[in-house]
């Protein structure tokens, strides 16, 4: 999958979590982007990483091609921390397209930022899985808006 195709969506999230589009960083090598600026990232093939930087910066990396195996492993780890709460639904099965994966992988990358979630895996599933399913997607470029929350009368 080419990153760079699904930029209507990564511009949308962007955008939804008041991050800069100057701040999205198409790499081919997310370590070896990370090694350059000091930082530590061991996996070659992460898809997805939101970087912080002392400064008080931040940077969305995403891998200019992302390889099926490294989207298979993070949904593979889904839905391993997805039975340790729910055998009987997978989340991960709802992922069922490029789009969808995508948004829910920069959701997670988001997720692991927020002092909230502390660096549970399990709660940065819950709240990317939360968001998520507030996204409506449409059309074969990565379009997608908000669901319309309707109002009591």
């Amino acid at each position: 999958m080419r990153g760079r195709n699904f930029s209507s969506l990564l511009d949308f999230q962007m955008d939804e979590y008041c991050l800069p589009l100057e701040n999205m960083v198409f790499v081919d090598d997310i370590a070896a982007w990370c090694r350059e600026k000091g930082i530590s990232e061991p996996d070659p093939e992460r898809p997805l990483n939101m970087t912080s930087f002392v400064s008080g910066g931040c940077r969305m990396l995403i891998r200019k091609q992302i390889s099926d195996e490294a989207v298979t492993q993070q949904m593979n780890a889904l839905s391993v921390r997805n039975q340790l709460k729910n055998n009987v639904t997978d989340i991960a099965d709802k992922l069922n397209s490029d789009k969808k994966k995508l948004a829910y992988l920069f959701l997670i990358e988001y997720a692991a930022t927020l002092p909230e979630i502390g660096g549970d895996e399990l709660l940065a599933d819950a709240w990317a899985f939360k968001r998520w399913s507030a996204l409506v997607f449409s059309g074969n470029d990565g379009t997608v808006r908000k669901k319309a929350v309707r109002k009591a009368s």
